[in-house]
């Protein structure tokens, strides 16, 4: 983890949209004997990968031992590998983007007409979000997705009416609570070996356009670290067409590479 300071304008991450999610018609059963792990687990593998794209706007606020501060954004991300999020400061007036592929970073940043590249590791993640964040799951938290781990989880049970996979990997343990109504994963904890709780994510508001259910709201937390980000949506497109990941850099920008 890092203790930069986020740059203003450039707080991210998500969650989505203007319809309104129904649950299924038929309440489904909590009851693992009849709903077997591996079935439970195929259900949210199909729905994340029913996504493919996504054009949206919102806003987003951060906390952290050093500052606090929000932003607006309009996002348009192409699964698995392509993103590009423009900022608003008031009344519209443009902040600046971030393009990040996996090859390719470039954040622009209009408060001091700066543009930095490079290729989008550890470092030049961090330099926007002070968050130790890898791209898939960044790819992840704006999708509002999880990609459950294709193993048989090491603990299968209901906790307060979700389906609770706890999986064990490389001395971590991965617990993801699914909603049996949209099948969509609403809380995720990662502890370290020792116990200790190192990030949870947390969605709600479901929304629903055609087959497609996802998060309003989503809530990213690093309770070691003291830090938050809050990210909502207020209009978004599923599975959009015609996408355009063009971006502009000014005439006379001062550049710099990570």
């Amino acid at each position: 983890m890092t203790g930069n300071a986020l740059r203003p304008g450039l707080l991210l991450l998500i969650g989505t949209a203007m319809y309104s999610c129904s649950p299924r018609t038929a309440a489904v059963a909590t009851d693992v004997n009849t709903m077997p792990a591996g079935v439970i687990a195929g259900r949210v593998r199909q729905r994340e990968a029913g996504l493919a794209s996504m054009e949206g706007s919102g806003s987003v606020s951060f906390e952290s031992p050093e500052r606090a501060g929000s932003a607006f954004f309009d996002l348009t991300l192409k699964k698995p590998d392509s993103l590009l999020m423009k900022f608003e400061g008031p009344f519209g007036i443009g902040a600046g983007f971030l393009f990040l592929s996996r090859q390719k970073f470039v954040l622009y940043s209009g408060l001091d007409n700066r543009v930095t590249t490079g290729v989008p590791g550890p470092a030049a993640i961090r330099s926007v979000m002070p968050v130790d964040l890898t791209f898939d799951q960044i790819m992840d938290a704006f999708t509002g997705g999880f990609v459950l781990p294709d193993v048989v989880p090491a603990r299968y049970t209901v906790d307060d009416g979700k389906f609770l996979l706890v999986y064990g990997i490389d001395g971590r343990t991965h617990s993801y609570w699914i909603d049996p109504e949209y099948d969509l994963v609403v809380r995720y904890e990662l502890h370290a070996s020792g116990g200790n709780l190192l990030l949870e994510v947390e969605s709600s508001q479901m929304v629903r356009r055609e087959n497609l259910c996802v998060p309003r709201h989503v809530t990213v937390s690093f309770p070691d670290e003291g830090r938050r980000l809050s990210i909502h949506y207020t209009s978004l497109e599923l599975n959009a067409g015609d996408l355009s990941f063009e971006y502009t850099v000014p005439a006379g920008a001062h550049s710099s590479s990570r």
